[in-house]
Parts: C-alpha cells; sequence; structure tokens
C-alpha cells in the first residue's frame, strides 16, 4: 500500500536510527537530485507522456507515400529539447462526405508505426477545416463526423497504447469547435452529441481535451463521462485578451482548470511566434512576448503534462518586420535568456528539484525559465531513498522500501509495471515480481494543500528471490514499464527517474530502460 508524508527528513532520520541501531543488517542508500552542471541537468531527461511536445498535420486522403516524414524531421530537429510527444492532427478534409477505406486507415496505421519507431506518443486530434485565408470552404456536417466516429473506433483502440489523450477537435477551422462552414459550434445538441460519441469510441482509460471548459460542463449531468473530459489550452498569453476563452487567471474557466487538473491530462500552447512577436509593425500583438516567469506559474498550477515546443519558439516564417539581420527572439527563446531562482518559485510554492540550482561544486547557480519548463511539465519522479538488506538471499524474502517524491507538475499517466531487477555482470537482466502501486497516484503535492508541500511516496519493494538465483555480485534496478505488450520491452517508453546518482542502464537490444539503485550481493 501506498503511503505519503510531508515530511522527508523525519522519515530519513528515523530508517538511520533503526539502521545504527536494532537493524544492523539494514542498508539505506541515498539519492541526489540531479545537479544543474551534470549532463542531464542541462539537456534535460527524455522521458514518456510527459514535456515539450510537436505538432503535426496528416492529410489522410492527400498524403499517401510516407505519412510519418513530418514526425521525423520534426523529431530530429527538436531531438535536444527532450521531446516524447507528438500532437497529431489527421485531417479528414476531404473525406467528409466520403466512407473511410482499408487505404486511409493503412495510411493512418503508417503514421502510428512512425511513432513507435521513434518512441513517442500522440496528443491526437481529428480535424476537417483548414484556414483558408478565412472560413475554409470544406466541412462536415454533424452526421459525417458521428459517421466517421464510428468507423474510427477500431483504430483508436488498436493504437490505445500510442495514445496519450484524444483532443475532442473535429469542429470548426483546426478542429477548435470555431469558425465551421456548417455553423457546429452554435449548436449545443451538435456539440453534445459529437463529444459524447468521441468520448464512447476512444478507449475508456484515454481522457478527452476540450478547448475550454464550457465545452466540458455540457456533460454535467453525465457524470461518469465529465470525469474523462480535460483540457487543451490553445492560447496562453497570461493577460486578458479576446481569443483567451475567458482562461485567464480570475476567471470561473481559470479556476475550474486548477481544481479539476490534478487528475487529468492537461495541455496546451502558446500563440504562434509570427503572430504575436512577428506581427507586421501596425498590429497591436506586434513584439508581444509571453512572460516567461507567469507562464511556468500557470503551468504548475494548472498540473500541465505537455506543452508545444513547435509555437513561439524554433518558427521560420518569413514577414516584413524580420529578416537575415534582423532575427526574430521568440518567446521561448527570450525564456532560455530569463533566469530563475529557488526563491522566486519559493514565493509562489512551485516544485524545486534537489540540486536544481546548485553545481556539482556546492555552489548556488541559476536556471533558465525555458529549462526549468522543460523539466518539470508532467511528472518528474525524484527517488529519495532505499532501505534493503545489507545482503540478499535466494529462496527467501527480501524486505525492500524505496521512497521518492515526484518534483512535476503533474502525477504520471497511462499504465506501467513496476519492479524490482537484477542484472549480472554479464548484464543479463532477472526480472523480479512486480509491486503493487499505481504510479497515477504519485501526485506532487496534495491538491488540498494550499502550500504544495511534495508529498513523500513509499513503495514497498520486497520480493522473494528464486532458489534459482545465483550467488554473486549484481545491480539491483528499478524497471518502471509500459504495461502493453507492445511497449513493455522498449527502453524509450519506461520512466528514468530525475536522480544525479543513479545510473540508467539501457539493456538487451534496447529491451530495458533501468534505474540502477545499488550493487548487491546475493547469498
Amino acid at each position: 500500500m501506498k503511503k505519503k508524508w510531508i515530511c522527508g527528513s523525519i522519515i530519513a532520520a528515523l530508517l538511520s536510527f533503526m539502521a545504527s541501531g536494532c537493524c544492523n543488517s539494514q542498508r539505506i542508500v541515498q539519492f541526489e537530485g540531479i545537479y544543474a552542471d551534470g549532463v542531464q541537468g542541462m539537456c534535460g531527461l527524455y522521458n514518456p507522456s510527459r514535456g515539450f511536445r510537436l505538432e503535426t498535420a496528416l492529410d489522410v486522403a492527400m498524403v499517401k507515400e510516407n505519412p510519418g516524414r513530418q514526425l521525423a524531421m520534426l523529431s530530429e530537429k527538436y531531438a535536444s529539447d527532450s521531446v516524447s510527444l507528438s500532437q497529431s492532427y489527421f485531417y479528414l478534409t476531404f473525406l467528409a462526405d466520403k466512407e473511410l477505406t482499408d487505404d486511409d486507415f493503412a495510411t493512418m496505421q503508417a503514421y502510428f508505426d512512425e511513432l513507435h519507431r521513434l518512441g513517442k506518443r500522440a496528443v491526437l486530434r481529428f480535424a476537417y477545416e483548414k484556414d483558408f485565408m478565412g472560413r475554409s470552404p470544406i466541412g462536415p456536417t454533424a452526421e459525417q463526423i458521428l459517421r466517421h466516429l464510428d468507423q474510427l473506433k477500431l483504430i483508436l483502440h488498436a493504437n490505445k497504447d500510442l495514445i496519450l489523450v484524444v483532443q475532442a477537435g473535429l469542429i470548426g477551422a483546426w478542429g477548435e469547435w470555431h469558425s465551421s462552414i456548417h455553423g457546429l459550434e452554435n449548436s449545443e445538441v451538435a456539440k453534445k452529441v459529437i463529444l459524447e460519441k468521441l468520448l464512447s469510441v476512444v478507449p475508456q482509460e484515454k481522457n478527452i481535451q476540450v478547448r475550454v471548459p464550457e465545452y466540458k460542463n455540457l456533460l454535467k449531468d453525465r457524470p461518469e463521462l465529465y470525469k474523462r473530459i480535460s483540457f487543451h489550452d490553445d492560447f496562453i498569453v497570461i493577460h486578458p485578451d479576446r481569443w483567451d476563452g475567458d482562461m485567464h487567471e480570475g476567471t470561473p474557466h481559470f479556476d475550474q482548470i486548477v481544481k479539476e487538473s490534478p487528475y487529468l491530462v492537461v495541455d496546451g500552447e502558446l500563440p504562434r511566434g509570427f503572430w504575436s512577436v512577428g506581427a507586421d509593425p501596425d498590429s497591436p500583438s506586434a513584439g508581444w512576448l509571453i512572460d516567461g516567469m507567469q507562464a511556468a506559474r500557470r503551468l504548475f498550477l494548472q498540473h500541465f503534462t505537455s506543452l508545444s515546443v513547435i509555437h513561439n519558439y524554433k518558427e521560420q516564417h518569413v514577414n516584413r518586420r524580420f529578416n537575415e539581420s534582423n532575427p526574430p527572439r521568440y518567446s521561448m527563446l527570450v525564456w532560455k535568456e530569463t533566469m530563475i531562482t529557488e526563491d522566486s518559485l519559493a514565493k509562489y510554492h512551485m516544485p524545486v528539484s534537489s540540486n536544481y540550482f546548485r553545481l556539482k561544486d556546492g555552489s548556488r547557480t541559476e536556471r533558465s525559465v525555458f529549462d526549468y519548463v522543460r523539466d518539470h511539465l508532467g511528472c518528474r519522479l525524484e527517488l529519495q531513498s532505499l532501505q534493503m538488506p545489507s545482503v540478499l538471499k535466494s529462496g527467501q524474502e527480501n524486505k525492500l522500501e524505496l521512497t521518492l517524491i515526484n518534483r512535476g507538475f503533474a502525477t504520471v499517466f497511462g499504465d506501467y509495471t513496476v519492479r524490482p531487477v537484477l542484472m549480472d555482470e554479464a548484464g543479463q537482466v532477472i526480472e523480479l515480481p512486480a509491486v503493487l502501486v499505481n504510479p497515477v497516484e504519485w501526485q506532487p503535492f496534495d491538491p488540498a494543500d494550499a502550500e504544495c508541500k511534495p508529498l513523500l511516496h513509499c513503495i514497498d519493494l520486497t520480493c522473494n528471490l528464486p532458489q534459482t538465483v545465483a550467488p554473486g555480485n549484481y545491480k539491483l534496478g528499478l524497471w518502471i514499464a509500459d504495461a502493453s505488450e507492445r511497449l513493455k520491452y522498449n527502453a524509450r517508453y519506461a520512466i528514468r527517474c530525475a536522480n544525479g546518482n543513479t545510473e540508467w542502464t539501457v539493456t538487451g537490444g534496447g529491451r530495458y530502460g533501468i534505474n540502477i539503485l545499488a550493487k548487491v550481493q546475493v547469498e
């Protein structure tokens, strides 16, 4: 059973006393966070289902050769940003009045296969209408959308392990529920029916994200459906604006997301840089930067799991404000130059990872807002201590207890298997029985705690070593593997802990991604 403590230092002191007293056969391993000048402190940790995300668009009817080409190109371009997700638009623009064919499904499946090859997951959105200098000339009726959703059920279930979350999409320009050619966004009945149908075809364990809370509130009378609906904020600008969906701080919409987000997958994006920072001089939005620290605070308060790394960062749009001698400084580039300290985060009760603001020599340092957001979106599991016997014995029960803190903005989402493993001197892995724990419960803090004090989570790693485990020296590891049969033995989908004094080992030809906890002796 999982336990929680607010004061980790009390537990550490108690364990130390036990080790030095009557339990002198016990061993305690203490873990450190990652130093700012450590390798992973500078480039970030790659972890599944959290962090920055890409944005790709696949026109299902028009792109038949290499549907994953854009995904592969962007994955390479943003490789240095630890990206494990892609917002994946499947445009059905020219199929609105047609049945989807086997050829169409083969195109979508080829994209999923490329996601799998790259070790990524989708923030998935189906859409029809694109912005053609205003309103799209092509768009579906509500009946056509419902018919397509019935057809899409099979491919959604077949690839549910490659999907983090599904965005409502379907209606209007870019699937943002505005500017549709048939005015579907103006019909409460159409919106409700489409949302209900979407919830019926998407696997039950997946959230559906909507653009603004008022769309979720359409189903307040259906609590079993309401609880699955989350949010994607497509216009994060901090200051009030007519395009922000009335979601800035101080509004009921903002407060609703803060209240409900601890248990939901939340996504968002800044506006495009060429539209805001790069707008023409006569535009009121010219030179409009999004404040980095306040954006980080919002991502924290609303438990964001993912954020677009495409918008307002490395865009390459051409306009008359900028040229080679006057390149744009989009918001996220400014975030890289905006430094924060541990004290500035403490002011807002925001998470601070151990050693995050320290160098290896022990001195204090600053970090950029960009790095902080990159590292704390979603979950960030930081091991604290491990209590275990000095020697493990085969054929007997070995009691191990591990503690960790989630320093991220959000909990862990997805289905994972947590188990200890032994790795022998030849690199062979011995899988030990999985433990009864649900990582989704590893909240960063109690949502009811106004001071957001970090929770200490305790994991019972007790294991019975088989008699077949030969005596000798081993490495003890923690393997947090994806529970899907397709992804279980793929290290890209295993969770890596944010510790500077543990070893991350990928072994077995990429089958295992293991957090090495300690060297152990087996008798």
